[in-house]
């Protein structure tokens, strides 16, 4: 109900003009002093800098930590990165086997941090069974949603190392579970691009982790494709909110330059709002006024914006056997570009199996393929064996 009233007062306020006081009033929240870092951030990428436990949605026989840690920003400085460990509250004995869970777009801004919202595992409903099965979730907030800064993106680089150094906080926790060198890498969307550079980058950057298994749902692979086909609302969501964090990031890029002069003030007032909690319904409704051609330049075909695209594509070797679930009608992460991606991979022999839901978009598929993502893990952390080449291309 509530949600229904914060809908219907928003179009009220866009009826009488008042669109730039309704986006004014829906910024997000400031985080705590918590995920405020220190003047000196350590320089040793995965250092536990404070945790104190979390108690927000915490599953059934679970018990959970809100940390800070530091990683390493695109430019190579220290930066901290906030996270939610979440563990059986009384597991067997012995080290826990650790889902790294990269978490799909939730804003660009600082406030739009999972661990803000009143769910932080709300993506994927079979985060919330990894306790009961003796497993250990460790999700990262990514640089700049929680913590002061600019969010770098879909920067993928940045997104990786702070799902691995989220790991190696989490086994700093005082008085906290023991974890195994054992790794699964889970993400969606976005968190599907992070999931896939975490996994290229574990063997030189975090080579102590044992990464036994890679589950990307309808991850973000060729970013250039997918902006250059994106439409409808969500889209537009999207285009603004890359457009915005990469020009704030990439100092060759400008935001200004990207955006049709008529759409500049909106598409960055939609950038700085956040796609989870009340806020999401007013920034929903903000794309709904940006005009259906956003972009007053050829991204793809502008060689500044080619080298970044070409630089956040996974494209590097990844050792482990990949689990990649796809929605059928996906209008976000198009499943031929998924297709693509999966057949680059199938080429260099990696182990691949690639699941379409043909019924699923972008939102209902993390619903439907959890289920088979917990039992193909289960498999993984058993050891058993991985059929070679590619399955289900």
């Amino acid at each position: 109900m509530r949600a229904i009233l914060l809908v219907a007062g928003a179009v009220a306020v866009v009826a009488a003009g008042g669109v730039g006081l309704l986006l004014w009033l829906s910024q997000p929240d400031e985080p705590t002093a918590f995920y405020t870092p220190p003047d000196d951030i350590p320089a040793e990428p995965g250092t536990l800098i404070r945790q104190e436990r979390y108690t927000r949605a915490v599953p059934d026989g679970a018990e959970a930590w809100l940390i800070l840690y530091s990683s390493t920003s695109p430019d190579g400085e220290p930066v901290a990165v906030s996270g939610v460990v979440v563990a059986p509250a009384d597991p067997p004995a012995g080290p826990r086997p650790v889902i790294a869970w990269a978490h799909g777009t939730t804003g660009v801004a600082t406030g739009c941090a999972p661990s803000l919202s009143d769910d932080p595992l709300f993506e994927l409903p079979a985060l919330k069974r990894a306790p009961g099965r003796g497993w250990m979730v460790v999700a990262t907030d990514y640089p700049g949603l929680g913590t002061p800064g600019q969010h770098p993106y879909v920067d993928g680089v940045s997104e990786g190392r702070s799902v691995l150094d989220a790991v190696r906080a989490a086994s700093q926790i005082e008085d906290g579970p023991q974890l195994s060198s054992q790794v699964a890498v889970w993400g969606m969307s976005q968190g599907g691009h992070a999931a896939l550079f975490a996994s290229q980058l574990a063997p030189a950057y975090a080579p102590e982790l044992d990464i036994v298994g890679v589950a990307p749902g309808e991850p973000a692979t060729d970013l250039a494709t997918l902006l250059g086909r994106a439409s409808g609302q969500g889209g537009k969501v999207l285009t603004a909110e890359a457009v915005y964090a990469w020009s704030r990031v990439y100092p060759e890029l400008s935001f200004d330059e990207a955006i049709v002069d008529r759409a500049e003030l909106l598409a960055r007032e939609v950038a700085r709002r956040c796609l989870v909690g009340p806020s999401r319904f007013l920034t929903v409704l903000g794309t709904t006024l940006l005009p259906e051609r956003l972009l007053a330049i050829d991204l793809v075909a502008d060689p500044r914006w080619a080298a970044r695209f070409a630089q956040n594509t996974p494209s590097d070797p990844i050792a482990a056997p990949l689990f990649v679930t796809q929605g059928g009608v996906d209008q976000i992460v198009l499943p031929d570009v998924t297709l693509d991606h999966v057949r680059g991979r199938c080429a260099r022999g990696e182990r691949v199996e690639l699941r379409v839901y043909p019924e699923e978009g972008h939102i209902s598929l993390p619903r439907r393929a959890g289920p088979d993502i917990l039992e193909w893990t289960a498999a993984r952390f058993a050891d058993e064996p991985v059929p070679a080449g590619c399955v289900g291309i």
